[in-house]
Protein backbone atom coordinates (compact mmCIF):
# COMPACT_ATOMS: atom_id res chain seq x y z
CA UNK A 1 0.00 0.00 0.00
CA UNK A 2 1.33 3.64 -0.84
CA UNK A 3 2.23 5.64 2.42
CA UNK A 4 -0.30 9.02 2.17
CA UNK A 5 1.06 12.20 1.58
CA UNK A 6 -0.73 15.12 3.31
CA UNK A 7 1.11 17.57 0.76
CA UNK A 8 0.49 15.96 -2.55
CA UNK A 9 -2.27 18.18 -4.48
CA UNK A 10 -3.00 16.55 -8.21
CA UNK A 11 -2.39 18.69 -10.82
CA UNK A 12 -6.06 19.85 -12.13
CA UNK A 13 -4.44 22.74 -14.26
CA UNK A 14 -2.91 20.49 -16.09
CA UNK A 15 -4.45 21.84 -19.25
CA UNK A 16 -3.04 25.64 -20.73
CA UNK A 17 -5.35 28.29 -21.18
CA UNK A 18 -5.31 28.03 -24.83
CA UNK A 19 -7.05 24.62 -24.47
CA UNK A 20 -9.67 24.95 -21.96
CA UNK A 21 -11.87 26.73 -24.50
CA UNK A 22 -12.05 24.35 -27.11
CA UNK A 23 -12.92 21.52 -24.50
CA UNK A 24 -15.36 23.48 -22.95
CA UNK A 25 -16.82 24.30 -26.25
CA UNK A 26 -16.73 20.57 -27.17
CA UNK A 27 -19.11 19.47 -24.58
CA UNK A 28 -21.74 21.60 -26.12
CA UNK A 29 -23.69 19.49 -28.36
CA UNK A 30 -24.23 21.85 -31.73
CA UNK A 31 -26.46 20.32 -34.06
CA UNK A 32 -26.59 22.34 -37.28
CA UNK A 33 -27.22 20.17 -40.42
CA UNK A 34 -30.06 19.45 -42.40
CA UNK A 35 -31.74 15.88 -42.46
CA UNK A 36 -33.67 14.39 -45.34
CA UNK A 37 -37.02 14.11 -45.51
CA UNK A 38 -39.35 12.37 -48.46
CA UNK A 39 -42.93 14.31 -47.28
CA UNK A 40 -44.09 16.65 -44.30
CA UNK A 41 -45.11 13.87 -42.75
CA UNK A 42 -42.11 11.83 -41.98
CA UNK A 43 -40.68 15.49 -40.06
CA UNK A 44 -43.81 15.85 -38.00
CA UNK A 45 -43.50 12.18 -36.53
CA UNK A 46 -38.93 12.36 -36.54
CA UNK A 47 -38.44 12.06 -32.63
CA UNK A 48 -37.35 15.45 -31.04
CA UNK A 49 -35.72 15.12 -27.67
CA UNK A 50 -36.57 17.76 -24.79
CA UNK A 51 -35.13 21.25 -25.59
CA UNK A 52 -33.83 20.60 -28.95
CA UNK A 53 -34.76 22.24 -32.73
CA UNK A 54 -34.10 19.68 -35.60
CA UNK A 55 -34.64 20.80 -39.09
CA UNK A 56 -35.71 19.18 -42.38
CA UNK A 57 -35.44 19.24 -46.02
CA UNK A 58 -37.66 17.76 -48.42
CA UNK A 59 -36.23 15.77 -50.81
CA UNK A 60 -39.19 16.51 -53.73
CA UNK A 61 -41.20 19.21 -52.58
CA UNK A 62 -38.68 23.08 -52.13
CA UNK A 63 -39.64 22.92 -48.14
CA UNK A 64 -37.76 23.44 -45.49
CA UNK A 65 -38.96 22.77 -41.74
CA UNK A 66 -38.14 23.46 -38.35
CA UNK A 67 -39.56 21.28 -35.33
CA UNK A 68 -38.67 22.34 -31.89
CA UNK A 69 -39.42 20.48 -28.66
CA UNK A 70 -39.28 22.84 -25.19
CA UNK A 71 -37.80 21.59 -21.74
CA UNK A 72 -40.40 19.93 -20.72
CA UNK A 73 -42.79 17.01 -21.44
CA UNK A 74 -45.79 18.31 -21.45
CA UNK A 75 -45.12 20.81 -24.53
CA UNK A 76 -45.90 20.05 -27.55
CA UNK A 77 -43.42 20.20 -30.58
CA UNK A 78 -43.69 23.64 -32.60
CA UNK A 79 -43.63 22.52 -36.24
CA UNK A 80 -43.06 25.50 -39.30
CA UNK A 81 -43.18 25.21 -42.66
CA UNK A 82 -40.64 27.89 -44.99
CA UNK A 83 -41.05 27.60 -48.59
CA UNK A 84 -37.53 27.95 -50.24
CA UNK A 85 -37.70 30.29 -53.79
CA UNK A 86 -34.68 30.77 -56.06
CA UNK A 87 -34.13 34.87 -56.15
CA UNK A 88 -32.51 36.21 -58.85
CA UNK A 89 -29.16 38.82 -58.56
CA UNK A 90 -29.29 42.25 -60.09
CA UNK A 91 -26.75 40.71 -62.55
CA UNK A 92 -29.24 37.87 -63.31
CA UNK A 93 -32.01 40.41 -63.73
CA UNK A 94 -30.57 43.00 -65.96
CA UNK A 95 -29.32 40.37 -68.58
CA UNK A 96 -33.10 39.17 -68.52
CA UNK A 97 -33.99 42.69 -68.92
CA UNK A 98 -31.37 43.17 -72.06
CA UNK A 99 -32.87 39.94 -73.59
CA UNK A 100 -36.80 41.02 -73.16
CA UNK A 101 -35.38 44.79 -74.75
CA UNK A 102 -33.83 43.13 -77.62
CA UNK A 103 -36.88 40.52 -78.37
CA UNK A 104 -39.48 43.58 -78.02
CA UNK A 105 -37.24 45.26 -80.44
CA UNK A 106 -37.22 42.38 -83.28
CA UNK A 107 -41.04 42.33 -82.23
CA UNK A 108 -41.72 46.20 -83.24
CA UNK A 109 -39.62 45.84 -86.53
CA UNK A 110 -41.81 43.14 -87.83
CA UNK A 111 -44.48 45.10 -86.95
CA UNK A 112 -43.20 48.46 -88.92
CA UNK A 113 -42.29 46.01 -91.91
CA UNK A 114 -45.55 44.69 -91.88
CA UNK A 115 -47.23 48.11 -91.29
CA UNK A 116 -45.13 49.68 -94.20
CA UNK A 117 -46.27 46.14 -96.61
CA UNK A 118 -50.06 47.43 -95.78
CA UNK A 119 -49.45 51.13 -96.78
CA UNK A 120 -47.35 50.44 -100.49
CA UNK A 121 -51.15 47.70 -100.75
CA UNK A 122 -52.87 50.33 -100.47
CA UNK A 123 -51.23 52.84 -102.37
CA UNK A 124 -51.38 50.42 -105.46
CA UNK A 125 -55.33 49.08 -104.65
CA UNK A 126 -55.86 53.29 -104.66
CA UNK A 127 -54.02 53.41 -108.16
CA UNK A 128 -55.18 51.08 -109.58
CA UNK A 129 -59.00 52.27 -108.60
Amino acid sequence: MAPYNPYFYPNQYGQTMAQQPQQQMSQVPINNTLILVRSEDEARNYPVGLGTSVTFKNEREPYIYSKTMGFSQLDRPVFEKYKLVKEETAEQEIGTAEATISALRGEIEKLWDEITSLKKKKEIDDESV
